[in-house]
């Protein structure tokens, strides 16, 4: 049986004030990723409410092409859902 083999997300730090924060819609923040590694990881545990509300508001695609992940930020940049399904389709699509 194949195992699954986690995608090598970079590790490279983006320029210091260029984080990408994770917040609720009422605007508390519940995490800040400093890379494509930590913004990966933080997707996948953030509330989803959290992740709703920045697909929605197209936010996670200039992150993306800021840190040059062009080809990802299109994969999820019209990514739109309001239930579970929406956090998994842009964790496969990344």
């Amino acid at each position: 049986m194949a195992r699954y083999k986690a995608k090598p997300y970079s590790t490279a730090p983006c320029p210091p004030g260029s984080e990408f924060v994770f917040r609720m819609p009422d605007g508390r923040e519940v995490g800040k990723a400093r890379s494509v590694a930590d913004f990966v990881r933080l997707l996948k545990i953030a509330p989803l409410s959290a992740v709703i509300y920045h697909a929605s508001g197209g936010h996670f695609a200039p992150w993306l092409e800021m840190m040059g992940e062009k080809e990802l930020a299109n994969k999820i940049k019209d990514m739109k859902g309001n239930d579970e399904t929406l956090r998994k389709r842009i964790v496969q699509s990344l």
